[in-house]
């Protein structure tokens, strides 16, 4: 999730504070990462059992721990992995990523921002960068622009090796589009050869999954979360509405159910954007697809962690990532 800073009354407008949510009281490891983990996607492709955490500073000016982190889930050792050809032009701002099998090469599809001002949220060119994954290293393939590519936040495989980007706002930093909710943020499909807008204008488009055929997105402004069957020819059609907690972040897929996160008190978000120590409850829940029925899986006041934008189910353990502060979560399922 990407956020631009505004009034404190456009958040109030955005989301309604919750009641006071409790602190966390089960047991849980904490794995410190670089900066702003905002997003980590599983790669078991091959003989991988691995964590891909995408961490980009977004307090301040420092730069330098910015990358993409690899979490050995075995023995739980953290590198960040070095990029082989990434053009000196580019500045590596990671957030949205995700990991696939294209035509056999295993790829990590990377939404980067680049700024020259320090002004908070980023401005500048904003693409989807392509790297090879390998086991020890990333390599630069290509930077994927286009000129309806205002405001990207995440990015998926589709069932062809295209991709979908969600694109947040129909103008990069509008406080406007916040204030009244437009819907004027969408998703890009890119097929190989050609960017094309498909579905509806949305509230904040975020996170954006693909399972069997069907993509599935969140808003951070919706009241549910979206599904479409997907076409021979990337558009959409079939729309489906799902229930949802408010304020959906980054979408991961376990068995049947969708898991994503929940930021519940924009007012207090506002001021962990600026302060580390300023804590904002948040949740990790899942959605069945089957049933439609939701299940917490992780709720606490900001106390344990704050700002939660991805939560990830692997062997009976559930890793959680956030926007700011420098560290990921591993809780064990009691279910």
């Amino acid at each position: 999730m990407r956020i631009v800073l505004a009034s404190i009354s456009v958040f109030l407008l955005l989301l309604a504070s919750c009641s006071k949510q409790p602190i966390y009281n089960g047991d849980y490891t904490r794995i410190e990462t670089g900066p702003g983990p905002e997003d980590i996607a599983l790669d078991t492709i091959g003989n991988s059992e691995r964590i891909i955490i995408s961490c980009s500073e977004r307090r301040t000016s420092d730069y330098s721990r910015n990358g993409l982190y690899d979490f050995n889930v075995k023995s739980e050792k953290l590198v960040r992995l070095p990029i082989e050809g990434l053009p000196e032009n580019i500045q590596l701002r990671p957030h949205g990523i995700d990991i696939g099998l294209v035509n056999g090469t295993k790829l990590l599809h990377c939404v980067n921002h680049e700024k020259n001002a320090e002004s908070f949220p980023p401005a500048g060119r904003q693409s989807v960068l392509v790297f090879e994954l390998l086991d020890d290293k990333l390599v630069f393939k290509e930077q994927l622009t286009h000129i309806l590519m205002v405001s990207p936040n995440d990015v998926c495989i589709d069932q062809k090796g295209g991709i979908f980007v969600s694109i947040d706002s129909g103008k990069i930093n509008s406080k406007w589009e916040k204030l009244m909710a437009l819907k004027r943020s969408y998703v890009l499909h890119f097929d190989g050869q050609k960017w094309e807008q498909v579905g509806e204008k949305l509230r904040y488009a975020n996170g954006v999954g693909v399972k069997n055929d069907r993509i599935y997105i969140t808003g951070a402004q919706e009241k549910n979360i979206y599904s479409y069957r997907i076409n021979d020819n990337g558009t959409y059609s079939d729309k489906r509405n799902h229930p949802s907690l408010k304020g959906n972040d980054n979408i991961t897929f376990y068995g049947d159910k969708l898991v994503t996160t929940a930021h519940l008190d924009f007012l207090k978000f506002l001021k962990h954007v600026k302060n580390a120590d300023e804590p904002t409850p948040c949740a990790v829940y899942t959605l069945d697809l089957v049933t439609n029925e939701l299940d917490t899986l992780y709720l606490d006041n900001g106390t344990v962690m704050s700002a939660a934008s991805t939560g990830l189910v692997y062997k009976g353990n559930l890793y959680a990532s956030q926007i700011f502060n420098p560290f990921i979560l591993k809780l064990q399922l009691n279910h």
